[in-house]
């Protein structure tokens, strides 16, 4: 019994010793929390009814990549290039004060342009690509603000400062 237990019991002393309190927040996989990644949707969420998952079949899924003061990507159907501040609720930093992209919790879309030529070529944009263009189209325009999270699945999560409990979210997975 004592040649089961001493191996049994320096196993479960090594483990204790690898694993992170409950209470430490998740730490995102690499260097930035959000930037210097391409982001694919995966999920837009305008009401508590919808679904919003975006299918893995779909021809031209949705993406994003931050950088320090822009935002490119694609709904689906169009690409676009956006201007952005980014700002942080830390209490040193001051109220609502601007903040570099590594440190942010939210962000903000000061302007954006859509390339109307499309990127989708000789695909017609329809069905679930059209239903995820309109909808990212409607949350990324000029003067919505943004908080950013990432979840404990290093998924982002942009949800939209609206003051309305069940606030539009858009989530991401990196790539």
């Amino acid at each position: 019994m004592k040649k089961f237990l001493a191996p049994s019991l320096a196993a479960a002393v090594l483990l204790a010793g690898c694993s992170t309190p409950d209470d430490a927040p998740p730490q995102p996989l690499g260097d930035d929390r959000v930037g210097g990644k391409t982001w694919q949707a995966i999920g837009i969420y305008t009401s508590p009814e919808s679904n919003g998952a975006i299918s893995e079949n779909t021809v031209s899924v949705p993406r994003v990549v931050f950088g320090e003061t822009s935002m490119i990507g694609s709904t689906g159907c169009e690409q676009f290039n956006a201007q952005v501040s980014y700002f942080s609720d830390d209490a040193e930093a001051g109220d609502d004060a601007a903040a570099e992209l590594r440190k942010a919790d939210s962000v903000r879309i000061d302007s954006i342009v859509y390339d109307t030529e499309g990127e989708t070529g000789s695909v017609e944009c329809t069905g679930e690509m059209l239903w995820a263009h309109n909808n990212l189209s409607r949350l990324y325009a000029e003067g919505n603000a943004f908080d950013i999270e990432v979840d404990t699945n290093n998924q982002l999560i942009l949800t939209l400062q609206d003051d309305v409990v069940d606030s539009p979210a858009i989530r991401y997975i990196g790539l």
